[in-house]
């Protein structure tokens, strides 16, 4: 063998020894390393949302579900004609052109480009797309939330966020429950970026459907009126509930301020509060009824007693006044409810006493969250006996210098409607037992207290809620609005109307309530009694209730 021959031959092997120990790192070395970068280009994983729940009202009439759609995704390291894929993004998703670009651009193999848009949307820019030849796009099957009623209790059922997860009401607070349990998703392309196969590897489970004690009969109804009386009388905002007095179960919870689900992105923060847990007041005249419970309770007073209803009243140098400054003289206890007489119910407060009333009205429930199956809800507030001053005990009595929510308010209600028992209030009917009650206070006091509401609507401060052939017991309440800084300002009004019919039976006790009633009337005897009965008019005619022979 020459020496060119030996030359080459060593440059051969020199090769073939490189090329080996290159495999050897390759293939066995560096093996892992290669395959995991191999797998990132060619597979990826995605998570789909499962089938969230359905929500229904009490009839089974349906309120939320999920419906098919498709998500688009974008692989940016194997797409093509970029320009052109950004104009058909732009003008078949509505989407900026900045937003696209920044998208398209970002060194990924795997960006959302949109989450949840229609079927027959995206098939149009898959077409498109494939037409045009430009590749990279990634189709993938989801969920969205669909409300068929639009608005109509909104402020209740809440809606869910473009990751399939409850962020207001219901959706929010049963979000675990309704969520199930979602899928995960593989996909496989080859070196030019086209998928070639996309499967399933982790099945997910659909949500729980949750029925609610809503019908949404009655919340149409509740909202309509709610809605035409903060109109009429130019009010900030207004509530209107309606429950079942034995059971605790919300029919109706309504509020003018609403929203449309499908659309919950364009709504407003004040529109999606739902008023009637979030939003604590100062009751007025309407928590008189709690107090005479009490005295009732705590045997303080005869029914054919007389108490001084004089115009004013006098306590440590304060003066209370009878609404317009009205004398009444010499009146029962039932006309103390039925005129609402400020001065003749605070003398009837101090006979029971500070500890007495307080005991009371903690335990009926009062500075303390229901417990309702919603987020957000406020306790309100009750001032503890130890603070009170020589005063409270005559605020309180009437109503001022503590704090309640709507739906607080109507559940202790539902307590005097329904001989004594304290209701559990809840708006979800599958997963609440509708049988929790417990009797804290007499039925003889309730009858008895029924028997003056009644008499307040008869030919007291609730006339205007009259309607012929059915007895309605119920109270009216007007407070004067406290401001931070300011203390109670002339002119800010809560108006407010409670009360439970066919008195001597109810099926159906309705609240009312108006923040700052604007125009020149405002109490709720001319504000909130009218929405009052105009619910009640359609109760009736809804289920028929015939009157009284």
């Amino acid at each position: 063998m020459n020496r060119r021959s030996t030359v080459v031959f060593l440059c051969l092997m020199g090769f073939f020894v490189i090329v080996a120990g290159r495999l050897v790192q390759l293939q066995i070395v560096e093996a892992n390393q290669w395959r995991e970068l191999a797998k990132r280009f060619q597979e990826g994983t995605v998570t789909i949302p499962a089938f969230r729940g359905r929500i229904y009202d009490r009839n089974g009439v349906l309120l939320a579900e999920d419906v098919r759609a498709l998500s688009v995704a974008v692989d940016n390291y194997t797409m093509t004609r970029p320009d052109l894929l950004e104009e058909l993004l732009v003008t078949h998703l509505k989407i900026p052109r900045a937003t696209i670009r920044e998208k398209l651009y970002r060194p990924s193999y795997f960006t959302w480009i949109a989450r949840a848009i229609p079927p027959d949307q995206a098939q149009a820019l898959h077409q498109a797309a494939r037409k045009a030849g430009a590749r990279g796009l990634i189709f993938l099957e989801d969920r969205k939330r669909q409300y068929p009623h639009k608005d109509l209790a909104s402020n209740v059922i809440g809606f869910v966020g473009i990751d399939g997860k409850g962020l207001e009401g219901i959706e929010l607070f049963f979000d675990k429950e309704l969520q199930g349990t979602e899928s995960l998703w593989s996909f496989v392309r080859m070196a030019d970026g086209t998928q070639i196969e996309r499967r399933q590897i982790q099945a997910g489970q659909p949500g729980r459907d949750l029925t609610l004690t809503i019908d949404s009969r009655i919340q149409y109804i509740a909202e309509s009126a709610i809605t035409r009386g903060v109109r009429a009388y130019k009010a900030k905002a207004g509530i209107a509930l309606v429950l079942d007095p034995w059971t605790g179960e919300i029919l109706a919870m309504a509020q003018d301020k609403r929203y449309d689900l499908n659309t919950f992105q364009s709504s407003r923060p004040e529109q999606r509060q739902n008023l009637a847990v979030v939003y604590p007041f100062e009751p007025g005249s309407s928590f008189k009824v709690f107090t005479m419970l009490a005295a009732l309770e705590n045997n303080v007073i005869a029914l054919d007693e007389r108490i001084s209803g004089s115009a004013t009243y006098q306590i440590a140098h304060h003066t209370f006044r009878n609404a317009d400054g009205r004398e009444y003289g010499m009146v029962t206890p039932r006309d103390v409810i039925k005129n609402s007489i400020n001065t003749a119910m605070i003398r009837i407060a101090q006979r029971i006493g500070a500890e007495r009333l307080y005991d009371a009205l903690k335990k009926y429930g009062f500075g303390q969250k229901t417990g309702i199956e919603l987020p957000g809800e406020v306790s309100g507030y009750l001032p503890p006996v130890q603070s009170w001053s020589a005063l409270e005990i005559g605020s309180i009595a009437i109503g001022q210098s503590l704090s309640v929510t709507a739906l607080q308010l109507a559940s202790r209600v539902a307590m005097i409607a329904n001989g004594g028992k304290l209701v559990q209030p809840h708006i979800v009917k599958a997963l609440t037992s509708s049988s929790s009650s417990v009797r804290i206070v007499s039925e003889e006091s309730c009858r008895q207290l029924t028997q003056m509401m009644i008499e307040t609507v008869r030919s007291g401060t609730g006339v205007l809620a009259q309607i012929d052939g059915y007895a309605i017991a119920a109270k009216t309440g007007t407070a004067q609005k406290a401001v931070p800084g300011q203390g109670y300002v002339k002119g800010k009004y809560v108006a407010s109307f409670e009360g439970f019919f066919p008195a001597e039976a109810p099926q159906y006790l309705i609240l009312v309530v108006l923040d700052e009633p604007g125009g020149r009337e405002y109490y709720g005897s001319e504000t909130a009694a009218p929405i009052f009965k105009e619910i009640a008019q359609r109760l009736i005619a809804l289920d028929r209730i015939p009157p009284r022979p």
